[in-house]
């Protein structure tokens, strides 16, 4: 593998790595308002690569990433209302 291919490579693969941490960030707190330059400065990146990486890499926007977290997390309580209501 040539030199510069080995460097695009680690490039890349750090990228993943940050932008594994920013996925996990909006899962832990995705109920509290996230700022897109905010996230887009943990990796290091302008807003609109950003993004784009983001959806390149997990298929969703953050944005749209942030609402399927949440639609899950309410589906996943609701079961645990209806038990409590049953009491």
């Amino acid at each position: 593998m040539c030199l510069g291919l080995k460097i695009a490579a680690h490039h890349h693969f750090r990228e993943l790595v940050l932008l594994r941490r920013v996925r996990d960030r909006i899962d832990r707190e995705y109920p509290l308002p996230l700022e897109l330059e905010t996230l887009a400065s943990t990796v290091d990146l302008p807003i609109a690569v950003f993004v784009r990486r983001f959806r390149d890499a997990y298929g969703l926007s953050p944005h749209d990433y942030r609402q399927a977290v949440a639609a899950v997390k309410n589906r996943e309580a609701r079961p645990a209302q209806k038990m409590g209501a049953a009491r």
